[in-house]
């Protein structure tokens, strides 16, 4: 075979390998689309798993499980919860964003992870934004000023002007260093100019405990826990902390009428997974979350608690809430004075 010929075989042998490549690539992309199409399919195949990051007991492992319950109806399959407590909200979030993205574990995101942990924590152990692909939010969580039942204070004016009067005589618990009770508190001390200890606990049932059992004297509490307490007298209920009076304490002022504008405080809850979940999968869970939060049964039953549901978003809709609401705590937590640790 001459030269010229020889250049023109391997020329015509590249350029049907080349095609043979064009086309391997082609069918290899196509079986990748079924595959997930049809694991899209079968999802969910096994019990999911969701990651509540708070001891059970409190608001938010409540509500969870009201979802947990609900979503399990609505998607054929047990979701099991899961309570990975600790560092306000942070352990839970960790384990969840390093979990296999394939939909079989979900954590309960709120404020804590995603908008207070990375303006609070210098080396916080995931990036709320790169880690997680946001499903949807199901519940808003308004909270409340109180006090222990024998304080001497009748109403908020009161409460202030005694606490005022008598720099770091009384102390508040929270949550936990990073919560939501924690910043609303400060937030109101700097405000109104207040000196008031900090008592931080692991989650809100121990909080609470220390505040019945008089080892505190103040707490920045759920409002629809309030309720129930307040009910059977062992809280007393001063204000709540959104701008709107909340619907089981209609007679209990906002402190926005106190002339506290800057407090507009309330948790949201919502539901995460790792990121890398196929976009199918991502789609049937915010679908179904969404479905079951705005089912009037499930409205019902967090009411109950105290909590309500959140108006319902896009994926896309609620990643971007997910960011406006980590810088909106960004301000509020330097205003407060509060430095990241």
């Amino acid at each position: 075979m001459s030269h010229v010929n020889q250049e023109k075989t391997i020329a015509r042998n590249l350029k049907v390998w080349g095609l043979i490549g064009h086309c391997s690539l082609i069918i290899g992309l196509a079986i990748s689309l079924l595959g997930t199409k049809a694991l899209a399919q079968n999802y969910p195949e096994r019990p999911i798993k969701l990651v509540i990051p708070w001891p059970a007991g409190g608001i938010t492992d409540l509500a969870g499980r009201i979802m947990a319950q609900r979503l399990a109806e609505k998607m054929g399959t047990p979701v099991v919860v899961e309570n990975r407590a600790g560092a306000a909200a942070t352990i839970g979030a960790e384990f969840v964003a390093r979990a296999q993205a394939d939909g079989y574990t979900l954590l309960l995101a709120s404020a804590e992870t995603h908008a207070i942990a990375p303006n609070l924590r210098a080396r916080l152990p995931y990036d709320p934004q790169k880690d997680f692909a946001a499903i949807a939010p199901f519940a808003i969580n308004p909270f409340s000023l109180v006090s222990r039942p024998d304080f001497p204070a009748t109403n908020i004016r009161e409460l202030l002007a005694m606490v005022k009067s008598q720099p770091g005589k009384f102390s508040y618990s929270s949550a936990g260093l990073g919560s939501t009770s924690q910043i609303a508190m400060e937030t109101l001390k700097g405000l109104a100019g207040l000196d008031v200890l900090h008592a931080p606990f692991q989650g809100q049932a121990p909080a609470v405990a220390s505040l019945l059992g008089g080892q505190t004297d103040l707490q920045m509490l759920p409002a629809g826990s309030a309720v129930p307490l307040a009910a059977a007298g062992k809280v007393k209920v001063y204000a709540v902390t959104t701008h709107a009076r909340y619907f089981n304490l209609a007679d209990v002022p906002a402190l926005k009428e106190e002339g506290f504008d800057a407090m507009n405080f309330a948790n949201f809850f919502g539901i995460v997974a790792p990121a890398g979940i196929s976009s199918a999968i991502l789609q049937r869970l915010a679908t179904d979350v969404s479905a079951v939060a705005q089912a009037s049964e499930t409205r019902a039953a967090l009411r109950k608690l105290g909590v309500d549901a959140y108006p319902s978003m896009t994926t896309q809709e609620f990643q971007k809430f997910l960011e406006s609401e980590r810088a909106r705590w960004g301000v509020v937590i330097r205003a407060a004075g509060l430095k990241p640790e």
